[in-house]
């Protein structure tokens, strides 16, 4: 099991360059957070907008982590603290530190098209896969 963070998702769901590998990751078991499905919602929004993808589609991929729960989603609140010293002491949003908190907390690998993140995640002993 690994850590998938909203950049990862992003690219899977909407098919961007290297979402093969998030594919391959996600069907060996990933879990995320709650907030995945609020920042993956933001990012298809903007694409809709740009008319880059059309409204239907971001439904049904939001509805495929709401409703259809297609990956386990872990509430935040347990890794917040965590989360804002890490982004205080890091330089990181607390949103990206969620993740690295979160796979810090349970052991996991975390999965990010952030390069950022992924290196702050190592800093901290967090094996981290950029994709």
């Amino acid at each position: 099991m690994r850590v998938a963070d909203s950049s990862a998702l992003v690219k899977y769901y909407v098919r961007e360059p290297g979402w093969e590998r998030v594919r391959k990751v996600v069907l060996e078991g990933v879990t995320t957070l709650e907030l995945a499905v609020i920042e993956v919602a933001n990012a298809l929004w903007k694409k809709v907008l740009r008319s880059e993808m059309g409204f239907d589609l971001a439904r049904e991929i939001v509805e495929d982590l709401t409703i259809r729960r297609a990956l386990p989603l872990e509430p935040c609140k347990p890794y917040v603290a965590e989360a804002l010293r890490i982004a205080v002491e890091h330089g990181l949003t607390v949103y990206d530190a969620l993740f690295v908190a979160f796979a810090l907390k349970k052991g996991l690998e975390l999965v990010t098209a952030d390069s950022r993140q992924a290196e702050v995640a190592e800093k901290l002993s967090v094996k981290a896969l950029l994709i």
